[in-house]
């Protein structure tokens, strides 16, 4: 779901998405667990971009990954929030559906965006057999 990375999600906005029945949010840094009105809606941060760790970065994205496939399986309303500047949203969506047993290609095409910087579709393909 678009949202600006640097505004905070509007009370009103987290209502919506509760109310269309959304549990968890994925989205950037400055919303944390446990913020206020986050209207019963669990929010995730991204793992935070780190030039200097970029190993642990990734490895934070899979496991981040995983965790949203065990809670689509059980049934769980996932969005991520997609602010269209460092392309972790679309690595995230793609991830996340190849770990549902979604082929490479049929999840980039799922989701649906043009990301500005596309996931590397031999790194999915990789990702996958591994």
């Amino acid at each position: 779901m678009a949202h600006p990375r640097d505004e905070p999600w509007s009370p009103q906005e987290l209502g919506a998405l509760a109310r269309a029945g959304v549990q968890i949010l994925v989205c950037s840094e400055r919303h944390h667990p446990g913020t206020p009105d986050s209207s019963g809606i669990e929010l995730v941060a991204y793992p935070d971009p780190d030039e200097t760790a970029p190993r642990k970065e990734a490895t934070e994205m899979v496991a981040l990954a995983a965790r949203l496939a065990r809670e689509v399986r059980s049934g769980r309303f996932v969005v991520t929030q997609s602010s269209a500047e460092l392309g972790r949203t679309t690595l995230l969506a793609t991830m996340t559906l190849a770990l549902l047993g979604i082929r490479p290609g049929e999840a980039l095409r799922r989701i649906g965006a043009a990301p500005t910087q596309p996931v590397p579709r031999n790194w999915l393909h990789d990702f996958v057999a591994r």
